[in-house]
């Protein structure tokens, strides 16, 4: 652990408070100029269960939970002993080597090594100020804030800004937090660390909310979707803030109708979206091809969480590549966009709308749980994007909707356009929109008509920018990675080089198709290696397929994201065989 950041983990059963309180330490550590990244690991109960929420905070910009556990503020026995414990594993979670924070009121717990426990009376001290224990978590908040050397006005104006208007329920907790500050100061000492705190505020933004942004940046008027994790906190963002946005938000019967509704909506020339997981948008498969053979733009966000069937609805997983590639039948243009960390969220969806138009296809943009729902620190976000509407005609002589073209884009006039009438069919049709298998199927028009559409991924590729890569200059090793996997790959090939690989990293964003600078970027590499949380290696497969490009497979498909030490650990027993089969 290093000592220019903290981490600290909330424990607790499901019900506790434990997010909320996450996302109170989130805010303090950015209102101090702090960079801060979290991890929220819950189960999908209203109350009970294990839970836990993880921030991370430094003067250096951190890209993922971190190895390792600072402070651990543990509201009751089990999240005790379980963040203490060396043996339990939770989906590669350190156990605690430093502070734990807890009621004086929990006895008879098992003690560990390396850990200094620090019982603090939050129940008591919480019933000073309300009959409600569940203002034990600002207690104990308060006793972190003095255990890291916090700045606690910083803290108790977040606590205020929390509660807006419930000014006097504000008051309560600041005193109750800082209580807890006062007691941790006079009984324990503080943890050293030597992070700079400062006054400038850094901005600090979810996934979710930021896919929702992009939305609405890139001028979307319409989203459409039936809620299901993690898909659902971008849902959530855009219903909160619609009014604000101008942007119309429907939570309709089902995923069918979602995406249909927003399809009739992009066809009006309304930029519109929807949004899903794997199961959900299992049910928009159908209609994923109404889009492709009318070629309305549509885009989908799809956020994965591990399946089969409903799976693991509160955990990650990168397991719906297959499906997205493959969703509804027949050949027909897709593309597929996989923003790497949260900032780059709010900017591949306004990339994904301004696709669709000028390809007037589907575009995909997949994200899972891991990114949609945690904090991560951003860069001012740049609104000055520009919008493309693709080949939209007002005017044209003997209007052809699906006219021939080299590059496959057919002019596509919205509906009430004065003399510009026209048929859009889902059934295979000619240029006009008229349909060719009602008496007798035309061989020759049905061929020309697939190759037109397919014409436009062509084009597409040519346009596609060239794949980014980390440290990848000197390297000898290579590290191919999509979606939020990049920070924890990032952080293990910088741990590698300091034990002296040269190992460097490939992220595509672009995922389908695929860039070809691919092939060039793995020349010449002693191992390619491929890291993603499936089972099956879907993108390592689709690398081979496309590319033929091979690689080893470094796979998580436990429900939980990847930590860097556990990508060290691999890839090091691979190139520690290598070097001896060199031998």
């Amino acid at each position: 652990m290093r000592e220019d950041e903290v981490i600290i983990r909330i424990g607790g059963a499901a019900g506790d408070g434990v997010q909320s309180a996450g996302e109170i330490l989130i805010r303090t550590f950015s209102r101090c100029g702090l960079y801060v990244t979290s991890y929220n690991y819950y189960q999908d109960l209203i109350r009970g269960g294990e839970s836990w929420y993880q921030v991370r905070a430094s003067d250096h910009k951190v890209k993922n939970q971190g190895d390792g556990l600072d402070l651990l503020i543990a509201l009751n026995k089990d999240a005790l002993e379980r963040h203490t414990n060396p043996d339990i594993n939770e989906g590669g979670a350190s156990p605690l080597e430093g502070i734990a924070i807890f009621d004086d009121g929990i006895k008879g717990y098992r003690e560990y090594k390396n850990v200094s426990y620090c019982p603090v009376p939050m129940v008591d001290i919480a019933r000073k100020y309300s009959d409600n224990s569940l203002l034990k978590n600002t207690v104990g908040l308060g006793a972190a804030i003095a255990a890291i050397n916090g700045d606690f006005e910083t803290f108790a104006g977040v606590i205020r800004d929390q509660f807006g208007k419930k000014g006097e329920i504000a008051e309560l907790n600041v005193k109750a937090a800082q209580d807890g500050y006062d007691y941790f100061m006079s009984h324990y000492k503080s943890i050293k660390k030597t992070y700079k705190i400062s006054k400038k505020p850094k901005y600090v933004i979810a996934g979710g909310a930021s896919i929702a942004l992009g939305a609405v940046n890139a001028g979307v008027k319409m989203y459409v979707a039936y809620p299901m994790t993690p898909a659902s906190s971008a849902l959530h963002f855009m219903a909160q803030h619609a009014k604000k946005f101008g942007v119309f938000v429907k939570m309709p019967e089902d995923e069918i109708s979602a995406i249909n509704t927003i399809i009739g909506a992009n066809y009006a020339g309304i930029r519109a979206m929807t949004g899903s997981s794997g199961g959900g948008f299992a049910l928009m498969t159908e209609a994923v091809g109404l889009a492709g053979m009318t070629e309305v733009p549509a885009v989908i966000y799809e956020a994965q969480r591990p399946g089969p069937s409903t799976g693991l609805p509160t955990k990650t997983e990168q397991g719906d590549l297959n499906q997205v590639l493959g969703a509804s039948q027949g050949d027909f243009p897709r593309i597929v966009l996989a923003p790497r960390n949260v900032e780059e969220a709010f900017y591949t969806v306004q990339e994904a709308f301004n696709l669709a138009d000028k390809y007037q296809c589907p575009v995909f943009v997949i994200s899972d749980l891991y990114l949609s729902e945690h904090y991560d620190t951003v860069d001012k976000l740049n609104l000055d994007y520009p919008i493309d509407r693709g080949y939209i005609v007002k005017e044209a002589e003997n209007y052809k909707r699906y006219e021939f073209t080299e590059n496959g884009i057919s002019p596509r006039a919205l509906p009430g356009t004065p003399k510009l009438m026209h048929n859009e069919d889902s059934d295979e049709h000619d240029e006009y929109g008229n349909v060719v298998s009602d008496a007798i199927t035309d061989p020759v028009i049905r061929s020309r008509m697939v190759e037109k559409r397919m014409r436009k991924l062509e084009d597409y590729k040519k346009s596609i920018p060239g794949t980014e890569t980390y440290k990848l200059d000197d390297a000898e090793y290579a590290v191919i990675l999509w979606g939020s996997t990049q920070g924890a790959v990032e952080e293990a090939i910088d741990i590698l080089r300091s034990n002296g690989i040269k190992i460097g990293a490939i992220e595509p964003t672009h995922i389908y198709p695929l860039n070809e600078d691919i092939k060039e970027l793995v020349k010449n590499k002693k191992l390619v290696f491929t890291v993603e949380n499936n089972y099956s290696g879907q993108f390592r497969r689709l690398l081979r397929a496309e590319l033929l490009i091979d690689s080893i497979g470094i796979n998580k498909y436990n429900g939980e994201a990847f930590y860097p030490g556990e990508i060290v650990k691999e890839i090091s027993k691979f190139i520690l065989e290598e070097k001896n089969i060199m031998e």
